[in-house]
């Protein structure tokens, strides 16, 4: 890969600031498998004019992006792009951070990482919202104008309300009383956010139905239709994160750090780990990219 393009896609010291957005000419052909603590958008043009389409891959997926599809990788996941050679793609790199600290969007991360490959043929409305944002933060570089930064966090922000109100527009909720589904909806949150802080120490789906208010036959079905997956496995998942986090210090030993992210073993931990990341631990230490 080219000095200019290593360049434009890691500005880690300045993400804490202000997004860093990838212009097309910019936006590498090819990026091997990587991962970095902030978070990446990667967006094809609904009007691009392709002779290939470009493929992201995040985690084990391969995503294959047509015109108006979006890519997320959350900070953490190891991701890479290949058949980008129409240079179409545009990215957005920002500070996972700047979502954790304002607690109205906090509370929706765990269901924002749920979404990897926003297809316009299957979401042309939220493809539409992102979109109108991302162009919003790309002029406002462009002109530069002189808060571009502060625009252009402004616009993101503007995107992620837009997202999360697609998520709470469009998750189905079996409350008994319709009125109700809003209250439902925190609740499972309420519970994402509980697994999140907890995760290390050995939790049941009881425990959690408990913290909330449900009966467990109860939460395991709703928990499932919100989140997607079920409530042992996003308990596993969160315990990868955590594990994630710890492997960018590469003084703590792994077998330290299987058991703080509440692996019973360290053969658990490794096959676990390369289950969901589709790498070992150690492999995955070797992708970090600051």
């Amino acid at each position: 890969m080219k000095k200019k393009d290593e360049q434009a896609f890691f500005q880690g010291h300045l993400l804490e600031i202000n997004p860093n957005i990838i212009l097309p000419n910019l936006f590498a052909t090819n990026f091997p498998l990587h991962w970095h603590r902030f978070v990446e958008i990667l967006a094809l043009p609904a009007d691009a004019q392709l002779t290939k389409l470009p493929k992201v891959q995040v985690n084990q997926e391969v995503y294959v992006m047509n015109p108006g599809d979006v890519v997320f990788a959350w900070s953490g996941e190891i991701h890479s792009i290949s058949d980008n050679d129409d240079q179409q793609l545009i990215g957005l790199q920002f500070s996972g951070t700047q979502l954790n600290e304002l607690q109205d969007f906090a509370q929706y991360i765990p269901l924002f990482r749920t979404f990897h490959h926003i297809k316009m043929d299957e979401h042309p409305e939220l493809s539409e919202h992102l979109f109108v944002h991302i162009k919003m933060m790309i002029s406002a570089k462009l002109e530069g104008k002189p808060f571009w930064g502060v625009e252009a966090m402004i616009s993101m922000y503007e995107m992620f309300i837009a997202f999360g109100n697609y998520i709470r527009n469009n998750m189905v909720i079996e409350a008994e009383d319709k009125t109700e589904t809003a209250s439902y909806f925190q609740k499972v949150m309420i519970a994402c956010n509980y697994i999140i802080d907890n995760c290390e120490q050995t939790l049941s789906l009881k425990e959690v139905a408990d913290y909330v208010g449900f009966s467990e036959c109860y939460f395991s079905k709703l928990f499932k239709k919100a989140t997607k997956i079920n409530f042992v496995e996003y308990v596993t998942i969160q315990r990868i994160k955590q594990a994630q986090a710890l492997l960018v210090d590469s003084t703590i030993p792994i077998t330290e750090i299987a058991y703080k992210a509440g692996f019973k073993s360290i053969s658990t931990f490794n096959r676990v780990f390369k289950e969901y990341r589709g790498c070992s631990p150690t492999e995955y230490r070797k992708y970090f990219v600051k």
